[in-house]
C-alpha cells in the first residue's frame, strides 16, 4: 500500500506552492509508507514545447530525507506527481522498484498489489509491452497500460489494463487484485484510476485506504489518496477513471468499462 498525490495547474508553478496545504500532511504519511519516495514533473530542457518527464527517487523515508525536500523544491510545472512507497511483502527495496516509473514521455505510479506468480509474470511479459526494470507487480501493470496505449486513448489503456490484470489474477490465482489504484501522467493529461477489493483490507487498514479523491479549484486540480485533509473533495467510484486535461483544466469521469468482481 502506497500513497499517491497528483496535481495539474493552469500555469507552471513550484510543487510546494501548487499543493501548499497538502504537502506536509502528505509527507507525514511516510512514517508508515517509509520504503522510498518519488517525485515526477514535466520540464522543457530547452524552453521549447516538448516537456520531458523529470523523476527523482530515493529509498529513504520522505519525512526524514533532505533529498526529498530538494526534490520538492526542484519540481516545477503544470503537471506533478508524488509517490510514497510501502513495499508489498517480499518485494525488495531497490531503486528500480521505486515509483514513479517512466516510459518515453509518460510516468506511472501504483497504489496496491496483486499476487504475482511466475506464470502470471510470463503471461504479461509475453504480450510485448514495456519491459520492467525491477521486480514489482506495479511495473507489470504499467507494461500492460503501455501496450494498450499504443492503440487506445490513455484512459482506455489504463482501464483495459486493469481489467486484464483482474482477469489474469483469477486465471493464475485465486483472488482479484487487492488494489490497482494508479496515476498515469503524460505531458498533457493526468489519468487517475481507482479499483480495490474491500474483502482484502488488512485489519489495520482504514476503510478508505484505497479511496482516491479529487478537488477542482480555479487554478488547479488535485488527486490524492486518503490520509490528508480533503475538504470538498469528490470520490472516484470502483473501476472509474478521472482525466484532467492540462490545456483546459477540464475534468472528465469515465465509468468502469467492465464490472469489477469483488
Amino acid at each position: 500500500m502506497c500513497r499517491l498525490l497528483g496535481v495539474v495547474s493552469h500555469e507552471p508553478i513550484a510543487l510546494d506552492q501548487a499543493v501548499r496545504e497538502e504537502i506536509e500532511p502528505f509527507t507525514e504519511l511516510s512514517e508508515i509508507h517509509r520504503d522510498g519516495w518519488g517525485v515526477a514533473w514535466f520540464e522543457s530542457a530547452d524552453g521549447g514545447h516538448h516537456p520531458a518527464p523529470q523523476i527523482l527517487r530515493q529509498l529513504d523515508v520522505a519525512r526524514e530525507s533532505a533529498a526529498y525536500r530538494e526534490a520538492l523544491a526542484a519540481a516545477h510545472g503544470p503537471m506533478m506527481l508524488v509517490h510514497l512507497r510501502k513495499a508489498s511483502p517480499g518485494l525488495p527495496l531497490q531503486i528500480t522498484n521505486t515509483h514513479p516509473f517512466r516510459e518515453g514521455d509518460v510516468v506511472f505510479a501504483h497504489n496496491g498489489q496483486f499476487d504475482l506468480s511466475g506464470p502470471l509474470r510470463e503471461e504479461i511479459l509475453s504480450r510485448g509491452g514495456r519491459v520492467p526494470e525491477g521486480t514489482t507487480d506495479s511495473e507489470l501493470y504499467f507494461s500492460l497500460v503501455e501496450l494498450y496505449a499504443r492503440t487506445e486513448e490513455p484512459v482506455v489503456a489504463v482501464q483495459r489494463a486493469a481489467a486484464e490484470i483482474t482477469a489474469l489474477c483469477l486465471r493464475y490465482g485465486t483472488r482479484v487484485p487487492e488494489a490497482l489504484n494508479c496515476l498515469y501522467m503524460t505531458p498533457d493529461l493526468l489519468v487517475a484510476y481507482q479499483q480495490h477489493d474491500p474483502a482484502q483490507a488488512k485489519p489495520h487498514h482504514h476503510p478508505d485506504n484505497y479511496t482516491l479523491r479529487y478537488r477542482i479549484d480555479p487554478e488547479r486540480v488535485i488527486v490524492a489518496s486518503t490520509g490528508i485533509p480533503q475538504p470538498d473533495h469528490l470520490e472516484l467510484e470502483q473501476g472509474e477513471a478521472l482525466v484532467v486535461d492540462r490545456r483546459t483544466l477540464s475534468v472528465m469521469r469515465h465509468p468502469a468499462i467492465v464490472p469489477i468482481p469483488v
